[in-house]
């Protein structure tokens, strides 16, 4: 029989009228408050027994103070005269409980009692809520950025398109913990001046459905891709470890009676430098190998001192169909990302290298679109000039590909072997290495481009 019960636990800071009378129903099943937290509240088995709980908030108090100051051992001492035992503290709050039948309240005067949480909450919950809030907009104002720089590979990826409804869900999370209480204290300001004290009735459906809306949001945008997954995942597992890490090493200083201000420095400096080491550990590990690709490569050959991966992707469209490729060698890749909007598959026939200098090689993209209002960004995107490397794509002669419309590229004025073709429903941007055109293979590429 297990002795320990771990709860997720979604309560406000200021909530101490949810919090006690949690405490309240656990106690009468018989699993008594150990140490809560953020989310997870930890219970011991006990016997079933009916309790009485009392929040109250001690504002000066720091979950990195070395232990209770004098001042909260003097309260401590007070309430234990009427009957309240210290069950747990959680920063600048302790619960208390009390087994007798009609207890002496440990705050009688509302004003105070108002003040003392506001004044809490001004240094645990809302900085960091502001801060937040702070970090979810600018997470939105960079997904705008990179729909303003690439509306077309925004649209096609399933983790950006769903990141803007992800973000504002925790954003609308936030901003309502933050707005309710402040709806509460203005209450409770002209209630306290009344003589009684509004008990706080926070609504915590509302706040586990935008939560849980923004999780299922980011799961779903991870399915059915291994790269994704294995970021979240990998992330997840980061974010766990450097969070037990720096725990265990701030309670480690607090027995030890460090203090308070190394305490906050070196558990500080620590999560910094464990969340920095993560992120460069995941960044190496995606660019030195396969970690994050979606399929793994077929084979690998090294040249000049370096491993290279070989694709052997199925493509629409190879060198073969346009010329005799020889006894070349070939890594032929394809990405695809694909939303209910539109989907965007990259390809490419690439020679190995040292093999065969000259070879003729293949790269080219095609833009499915699905929701027909939006073939004008695409279009718009795909030829937007480039003035920092001098490139705009030209009206070129449709005919020969069997194409709506075609283009060419032009860099710094000169014509280039980049071309895009245009249907109703697609686009196609392909590029010619050592292949000269020729009327016969202008006619196979957008054949096979408009049916790939």
């Amino acid at each position: 029989m297990k002795n320990h019960r771990y709860c997720l636990e979604f309560f406000a800071f200021y909530d101490h009228t949810a919090i006690q009378r949690r405490v309240e129903e656990m106690a009468a099943q018989g699993w008594l408050l150990e140490k809560p937290g953020n989310f997870l509240w930890t219970y011991r088995r006990t016997e079933p027994r009916r309790l009485h709980a009392a929040v109250t908030y001690f504002p000066t108090a720091s979950p990195f103070d070395p232990g209770p100051s004098q001042g909260e051992l003097t309260m401590e001492e007070f309430c234990a005269q009427d009957g309240w035992r210290l069950l747990a503290r959680w920063g600048q709050m302790q619960i208390f409980v009390s087994q007798e039948e009609d207890p002496v309240p440990i705050d009688t005067d509302p004003m105070t009692q108002v003040e003392t949480v506001h004044r809490s909450m001004k240094r645990a919950m809302l900085p960091g809520h502001l801060v937040l809030a702070a970090v979810i907009l600018w997470q939105l104002w960079f997904q705008l950025l990179q729909f303003r720089q690439g509306p077309v590979g925004f649209l096609a990826s399933t983790s950006s398109l769903l990141g803007v409804p992800m973000w504002l869900l925790l954003l609308l999370a936030t901003l309502y913990e933050i707005f309710f209480y402040f709806w509460w204290h203005r209450k409770a300001v002209r209630g306290a001046a009344d003589g009684f004290f509004l008990p706080v009735r926070t609504n915590r459906l509302a706040s586990a459905l935008l939560l849980g809306g923004a999780i299922f949001l980011l799961l779903f945008s991870a399915i059915g891709s291994r790269s994704r997954l294995g970021i979240l995942l990998g992330g997840c597992a980061l974010y766990g470890v450097t969070i037990l890490l720096t725990g265990r090493v701030r309670e480690m200083m607090k027995r030890r009676g460090a203090p308070k201000m190394a305490t906050m420095v070196v558990t500080i400096g620590l999560a910094a430098i464990f969340a920095s080491l993560s992120v460069w550990g995941m960044v190496a590990a995606t660019i030195r190998g396969n970690l994050w690709r979606e399929h793994p490569p077929a084979e690998t050959y090294e040249f000049s001192g370096h491993t290279f991966s070989v694709y052997h992707d199925p493509l629409p469209l190879t060198v073969a169909d346009l010329t005799a490729p020889g006894d070349v060698r070939y890594s032929t890749q394809a990405e695809r990302e694909e939303t209910f909007l539109l989907a965007q598959t990259r390809y490419s026939q690439d020679a190995l290298l040292g093999e065969a200098r000259g070879a003729p090689e293949l790269t080219y993209t095609i833009i499915e679109v699905k929701t027909p209002f939006l073939y004008p960004l695409c279009l718009a995107s795909v030829t937007k000039e480039d003035p920092l490397f001098e490139t705009q794509y030209r009206p070129a002669e449709a005919g020969p590909w069997g194409a709506a419309a075609a283009y060419q590229m032009y860099r710094h004025g000169e014509p280039t072997s980049w071309y895009l073709l245009l249907w109703e429903d697609r686009l196609a941007e392909v590029r010619l290495e050592d292949l000269p055109l020729t009327p016969q293979r202008m006619a196979v590429i957008g054949e096979k481009l408009r049916t790939a």
